[in-house]
Parts: structure tokens; sequence; C-alpha cells
């Protein structure tokens, strides 16, 4: 089996963060058994993700190399899937469920290094999907399959509605590249109890929804389908969706909301400015990983990524903002976040953690809280019988219907962007690029105040001003 290091590379050598986090490092290390020292901020990938501290124990003292990684993770998959099994004949769903939810984590975990055997990367998704659709109609409340008719298409994913009385305000989810809907359950869980329905799509790199980086380059025709989906299904209040999205994800998520003012809030943790910063900045490693997994090679990805960038759209954004990014993530560098929030003219807010790791995994107990507030508050605005008239001046069906014909078209319907420009603000916030901005302290991975509060910059911006200190959290 063909195995190299992929996101496993930023977790298991916990040494060093540089150039030398190689696929032969990573091998060496797990040989001699480092994995079984990962300590307590980087388990947090696995347990905010549903594995037990017990599951994950067990695992890693069994992991010597990338191989094992691959079997051992496997393993827990099976293990869980007969348990939950064992718990349907007995009768007990919530069991089952559970169950469920543990294997389609594992089988996930289990293809995260695998590039270049496509065939098992495969099998191992199709367990991790299917676990899960196991557990749907057990949860509480349960997922449903949601289909999107898209040109020849169907975009799935699933659905799943809070109790009570609707029509219920919507978060759209969308995963990042090497991950799956799946994965984005308990980010549900959290909106569920806050009253907001979610609806899960594979985002870029995986799944059945964006295969290939050319639809990356232009999802905005495939988002307004979405919200068309939304309004014609009962029970979903089409005047109050957001979008959401994790790393390439929240560039999808941020780039379709540039397009329909029928999304009334967009979010977005760890997503990238423009994706030449994968080219460009983070480890070669990573560039041979995304040709991969969009079954490219080097050459033609790299003649695509300059099309996937936000700089063109984004100051069309008017919906409000949030947009998150850490200063020690080594795949989409929090620089991005910056970017994003400096470029932007709407209502908008920036979270960022100088300690937050890709996907702000490490400090997820802070920030998840903040995001499902922020997307719950913003929804409320606009539930049905609360808002008031779109504020869309009646252009939205005009651009709609010229984005089948040419989607740069129906930009033009909506006037000239304003050129992108960066913020200077004095205080010491003033972004990556301000003159007495504060440089991010560096410290070990595995120092103890990692695992404290985090320090937080939150930053807030009205529509077309200048970006206002809040400070320090």
């Amino acid at each position: 089996m063909a195995i190299k290091g992929g996101r496993l590379e930023f977790l298991a050598p916990h040494v060093l963060r540089s150039q030398l986090l190689r696929p032969g490092f990573v091998r060496l290390s797990l040989r001699i058994g480092v994995a079984r020292q990962m300590p307590a901020w980087a388990r947090l990938q696995f347990t905010n993700a549903g594995v037990s501290p017990r599951d994950l124990d067990h695992l890693l003292r069994r992991v010597h190399s990338l191989s094992s990684w691959v079997d051992e993770w496997e393993s827990l998959g099976r293990e869980h899937e007969q348990s939950a099994i064992d718990a349907l004949a007995l009768g007990r769903k919530a069991d089952a469920a559970r169950h469920f939810l543990a294997a389609s984590s594992a089988y996930n975990f289990s293809q995260y290094v695998i590039f270049l055997d496509k065939a098992r990367k495969r099998a191992l998704h199709d367990r991790c999907v299917r676990a899960y659709a196991e557990a749907a109609p057990l949860l509480d409340p349960p997922a449903v399959p949601f289909e999107v008719a898209y040109r020849r298409h169907a975009l799935r994913g699933f659905l799943r509605r809070p109790p009570g009385p609707g029509p219920a305000p919507v978060a759209v989810l969308f995963n990042g590249t090497n991950a799956v809907k799946e994965e984005m359950h308990w980010w549900g869980e959290a909106l569920l109890e806050r009253g907001v329905a979610v609806i899960t799509f594979d985002g870029p790199g995986l799944g059945s929804t964006w295969p290939r980086m050319t639809m990356v380059a232009e999802p905005r025709p495939a988002g307004v389908a979405i919200l068309n989906q939304i309004e014609a299904t009962p029970g979903l209040d089409g005047d109050a969706v957001a979008f959401f999205g994790m790393s390439l994800g929240g560039y999808l998520a941020i780039r379709m909301a540039t397009h329909d003012t029928r999304v009334r809030a967009v979010a977005a943790v760890s997503p990238p400015y423009s994706a030449e910063v994968y080219w460009k900045v983070t480890l070669a490693a990573m560039r041979r990983e995304l040709a991969g997994l969009y079954d490219m090679d080097e050459r033609e990805m790299g003649s695509a990524v300059d099309r996937i960038t936000l700089r063109d759209v984004l100051p069309r954004l008017r919906c409000p903002l949030l947009v998150a990014g850490g200063g020690h993530d080594l795949i989409t560098p929090g620089e991005e976040a910056w970017r994003i929030f400096e470029g932007a003219r709407c209502e908008r807010e920036l979270i960022y953690y100088p300690s937050g790791a890709h996907d702000c995994f490490n400090v997820l107990a802070d920030l998840r809280p903040r995001i499902v507030a922020w997307i719950s508050r913003r929804l409320e605005a606009h539930r049905a019988g609360q808002a008031g008239v779109r504020d869309d001046g009646g252009e939205r069906e005009a651009w709609i219907a010229a984005e089948a014909v040419d989607p740069d078209f129906a930009d033009a319907l909506r006037g000239d962007a304003h050129p992108l420009a960066w913020n200077r603000v004095s205080g010491g916030d003033g972004g990556p690029d301000a003159d007495d901005a504060p440089a991010p302290v560096w410290r070990w991975p595995w120092t103890a105040d990692r695992m404290q509060s985090p320090e937080v910059v939150h930053r807030f911006a009205d529509a077309g001003a200048a970006p206002a200190a809040r400070g320090r959290a």
C-alpha cells in the first residue's frame, strides 16, 4: 500500500515545526513510539471529532508506522461497527448511534494519510460514509438525505431539523480538503442546540460534491442551487440561511455568499484568501497531496490555483462575515484570515488565536461557542415573520438568470467592485502588515500553556468602515 504523510505530519512528530516535517521523519518518529507521547493539545484533533480518549490511548500505543496507523484506525472502526450492530439487536438505538458515529470517525482518520493508494482511500471513505448513514436515522433529531439538482449531477448531503415549530433557520456546512461532511457532525450538534437546522455537504477534495479543482474555483452556481432547494423544502426558512466552512470549505462558503444575497451570514475557520498560499507558503509535500486529491498532476493544479482567490469578489460581500484563524496554522497561515477581514467591506468580525492550529482544533472549546452563537444571532433577525423586505433591490432574479449564461456577466449587473486595500490601524491590532503589529510569540507545541484559556484577538468593523480594535480577551 502506498502511503505518505498527510495531516498526520502535523500531529505525530511533535518535536519540530519546520521543513523537517517530511514523510521519512514521520515514519522514523512513529517507529520509535513518538505517537504514544502525543500531547494533550494534539489529541484534541481526534477527541473533538468524536474519538473517545480511551480509544485514542489504546490506538496510539499500537501505532508504529504509517501503515499501522491506517490498519489500527480501520480495526477500531470495525470494532465500533460490530458494537453498533449488537446494540441494535438489543434495541438500544442510542448506543447504536454512538458506536456508528465512532466507527465513521475512525474510518475517516484511517484514510487521512493515504494519497497514492486511491482505491484503499476511497474504500475507507466509503466505509466512513456508510457508518454515518447507519447512524443517521438513529440520531435525535435524525439526519435525512438532502439532495440538490445541479446541472447533470445531484449534490448529496444531510439535513437535520431542530425540534419545535418551523420554519427553522438554516446553516449550510462545508468541510475542508481531505475531510468529509460526516466530521461536521459535532458542529451540527452545537447549532441544533441553538434551534438552527443544519445541512452538510462535502467540500473540496473528498466525497462526492467537488471532486475537481475547477469546481472549487467557481462554486457560485452550486451555491445558488443549494439556496433554491432550501427555499423549496418545507420546514426550512429560506429567509434565514447562513453558510459556514472549514479551511478550503470556508473559502467556498465566502465565495458563494458574495454571489447571492439570500445568504444572511457567512462564517469561516482557517480559510485561504487565495489558494496560492498552498503553493508558495506551506510545505512542499502539501502540493503533491493536494494534486493527488484532485486527481491532477502538480503542473495542472498549479495552473488552476491562480483562479482560486477572493481578491476580486470579496469587496462585493454584503452579509455579515465572521472569520477565524490561528497563528500556529501550518496549512493555511493565520495571516489569510487577516487578509479576508481587511479585504471585505461588509460588517465583519475576526477571531484570531496566536496559538491556534489548523481549523483551530486546539482552541475549539473557545471558538465553537463563539461561532455558533454568532450564527444564531444573525439568523434570528431574519426569521420568517420578523424580517422585512429583502434588501436586494429586486435585482436577484436578474443576475441568477444571468449566471446560467455567464457568471461574470451576472457579476457585472451588480456594479464595479471596490479595489483591494489594506487598512492600517495603530494600536498593535492593525493586521499582519501593520507597522506596529506584534509578532506572534512562538512556543514549543507541547508546552502546558497551550491547554490554558487561549489568547484571543477579536476585531470588528462596520460595513464600509475601516477596522477598529476591540482588544484582547
